[in-house]
């Protein structure tokens, strides 16, 4: 894994170097990050009904960055670093303008704002960028809109769109393999009447506003992943019940549940509409609504948020892929990145993730995350199979609901 992962940075220098022969340059970035390894957002004594053990103890509190965590956000954000600077986008020495590297986090959480800082730090070393965040209330829109009373999910509405959405062929992978693995980490009696909860007798019908349902199931698939990825001792990974491959196993219940949300058009499209007009106005390089700054001096913008938001941002942006060796597609740490190229006075978007293989999430080894190039679904008629800035724009702007006046 360490080697194919030097092979895909080797590929992209010569991608760097490849776009600047063809007349190329990379004007700003814009970067949608998920916050880096936490434990469970419930506490050890709310999840106890689920298993048939006591859950291994954190060295913080619940939903809270690790000090792990942080040294996978930092891997993230030096590569980041280094990627850029590579491509001329940030200087190789000293510092940017002023307003050239900006930071937005989700101030709710302490998890994305501590995360959010570390990119700072990373993006803009030893030149003081602070990360900003809204007050933790009323939560900040760029991350959550659905106390906007602009742009409310009805409900009726959500359930359909859901419904399509687990009928379509993204979500068609089956879970029953995988709920019967993480059945027999979690509680293995509890289908015959012992400990914990059984997976099966639990919903698995699309839920009204929101996520898919899987009752608890999608969420402990993860919670497994975060204590290997916060390199636990294997005794307290899934109770030594629990290896890679059976955390490999166990994700397409997660993974199915994000691909819904993602493909239904109607829920991302309504919940990420705040977050993708930002993104469409940085990428413009003129100001964005809310608390970031923007603007046409930006180079880098990076958005400190949640799994949730990369989702909401796939199917905004009509986008998707399979990390090889993560077999969570919105692991933490992980970065959708929109870059805008610029040839002969036209402009161009190209996708890109950033991410950091499940071995690597746990070993911080290699000291690189893996890169992986996207193309929107429809529009990959630009260099390097990008699509012109106008036509991204366009077809977003045809998804975004338009009763959400106040995104």
């Amino acid at each position: 894994m360490i080697r194919s992962l030097t092979l895909a940075f080797a590929l992209c220098a010569v991608a760097i170097s490849t776009a600047a022969a063809a007349g190329l340059k990379l004007e700003r970035v814009v970067l949608v990050e998920r916050h880096g390894v936490r434990p469970p957002t419930q506490s050890n004594a709310e999840l106890a009904k689920y298993a048939d053990k006591p859950w291994p103890d954190w060295p913080v509190a619940p939903g809270e960055l690790t000090p792990h965590g942080a040294a996978t956000v930092r891997l993230m954000g030096e590569t980041l670093f280094g990627a850029y600077r590579a491509a001329g986008l940030l200087p190789a020495r000293g510092c940017a303008g002023l307003g050239a590297v900006s930071v937005w986090a989700d101030g709710t959480d302490e998890r994305t704002r501590h995360s959010g800082q570390i990119l700072a730090d990373t993006l803009a070393p030893r030149c003081g960028v602070k990360a900003g965040y809204a007050a933790p209330s009323p939560r900040d829109p760029i991350f959550d809109d659905s106390a906007n009373a602009h742009c409310r999910v009805d409900p009726d509405k959500a359930r359909e769109a859901l419904a399509a959405a687990a009928a379509g062929p993204a979500a068609a992978a089956p879970v029953t393999d995988a709920l019967t693995r993480l059945q027999a980490i979690v509680a293995p009696d509890a289908c015959k009447g012992g400990a914990g909860t059984c997976f099966a007798t639990t919903p698995t019908t699309p839920a009204g506003g929101g996520m898919t349902s899987y009752g608890p199931a999608a969420s402990l698939a993860e919670d497994l992943l975060l204590e290997y990825a916060d390199d636990k001792p294997m005794q307290d990974v899934g109770w030594g019940r629990a290896s890679a491959a059976d955390i490999a196993a166990v994700m397409p219940v997660h993974e199915r549940t994000f691909a819904i949300l993602r493909d239904a058009t109607y829920v991302a499209s309504h919940r990420g509409a705040y977050m993708g007009r930002v993104v469409l106005a940085a990428l413009r390089g003129e100001p964005a609504a809310g608390g970031p700054q923007s603007g046409p001096g930006l180079r880098v913008l990076a958005l400190a948020g949640h799994d949730t938001n990369v989702a909401l941002m796939a199917g905004v942006f009509g986008l998707s892929w399979t990390l090889p060796g993560e077999p969570d597609g919105t692991a933490p740490s992980t970065v959708l990145a929109f870059e805008v190229w610029s040839q002969g006075g036209a402009r161009y978007v190209r996708p890109v993730v950033y991410y950091e293989t499940l071995e690597q999430l746990r070993t911080l080894r290699p000291a690189q995350a893996a890169r992986l190039p996207l193309r929107f679904r429809d529009c990959a008629s630009g260099p390097m199979a990008s699509c012109p800035l106008g036509e991204v724009e366009r077809q977003v702007r045809q998804v975004l609901p338009p009763d959400c006046v106040g995104a």
